[in-house]
């Protein structure tokens, strides 16, 4: 069964996600537009944690977070 969906319907989320080549990681976060602050913080939180390296809000948001189609 196919679903038709118009270019009216096309929405967007932001995701962010580890460079699975380089590191074998595999995060993933996908969330709504009004919650990109959780996004990065917990994105903060896991590469420190991971990976053990510290990135400001800022970084994050311009390197890291993109807007994809859901």
């Amino acid at each position: 069964m196919a679903i038709e969906h118009s270019d009216e319907e096309t929405k967007t989320a932001l995701q962010v996600a580890c460079d699975t080549e380089v590191s074998g990681c595999v995060f993933l976060m996908r969330t709504e537009e009004e919650d990109k602050d959780r996004l990065v913080e917990i994105t903060r939180d896991h590469v420190r944690e991971r990976h053990g390296k510290e990135y400001t809000r800022d970084e994050i948001e311009a390197e890291h977070v993109t807007e994809v189609e859901v």
